[in-house]
């Protein structure tokens, strides 16, 4: 019964904070400050991972238009143009195109493997761990909350020196131990997620930028072409 009454109180308080009736007391402002860099961290790399997926579906689906419409070219070039010169120009721009394509096809799947799935594997690891963390750092905290209010309202009915308040004042310094301990392995993990989170996005990204830059002078070199072709045609 008596371990009951106090899940009962632990439930209690987080509808109450859910609500924004109460808030924490055991966590200090740079506890709460990291555990909202968390959300948002989790919020944002969900957005790049989800967003950057579905840029590199779209891309694909526009690599494969882009390959039939330079068949297209190719095959109208090649038998259903009067003009000789016309024609070949028709076939030698589809085949340009389908170089560029097959370039983008390149671009995009390297952009995937550089940036999108590292994302997706961050959040698998090193962020799934740091809430892990704070899971296992709320759950201590909510019992730790929970008998400082019931501490807070024992002292305003009861003598500060009666076995009530002893008692409940002990219970709360023996959770405090166990919430310093969770509350210190959290900020640690958050200090690592940080310093991993820095580094790999610099060189994810600049992995990235390399493969975008690869494609478009690849793309432009194959334009120019296709530009001088055309320019020498009266």
């Amino acid at each position: 019964m008596k371990s009951f009454t106090k899940k009962l109180a632990t439930v209690k308080q987080m509808g109450m904070e859910k609500m924004g009736k109460t808030e924490s007391h055991a966590d200090n402002d740079a506890t709460k400050e990291t555990k909202e860099k968390l959300r948002v961290i989790k919020t944002e790399y969900h957005e790049i991972y989800t967003t950057g997926k579905l840029y590199c579906q779209e891309t694909e689906k526009s690599v494969q238009t882009g390959v039939q419409f330079a068949d297209a070219l190719t095959h109208f070039g090649g038998g259903f143009i009067g003009d000789a010169a016309v024609a070949e120009v028709l076939s030698r721009i589809g085949v340009q195109l389908k170089s560029v394509e097959q370039a983008r096809q390149n671009c995009n799947n390297n952009s995937m493997t550089s940036l999108v799935t590292p994302v997706g594997k961050f959040q698998d690891t090193e962020i799934k761990k740091a809430r892990d963390a704070k899971h296992k750092q709320d759950a201590i905290r909510l019992r730790y909350d929970t008998h400082l209010e019931k501490l807070a309202d024992l002292k305003k009915k009861n003598d500060p020196n009666s076995l009530k308040v002893k008692t409940t004042e002990q219970e709360c310094n023996d959770i405090k131990e166990e919430y310093d301990v969770v509350n210190r392995e959290f900020a640690e993990i958050m200090e690592h997620l940080n310093a991993e989170m820095n580094k790999q996005l610099v060189a994810e990204l600049r992995e990235y930028a390399l493969q975008q830059l690869s494609f478009y002078k690849q793309a432009s070199a194959l334009w120019a072409e296709a530009d001088e072709l055309l320019s020498n045609i009266n």
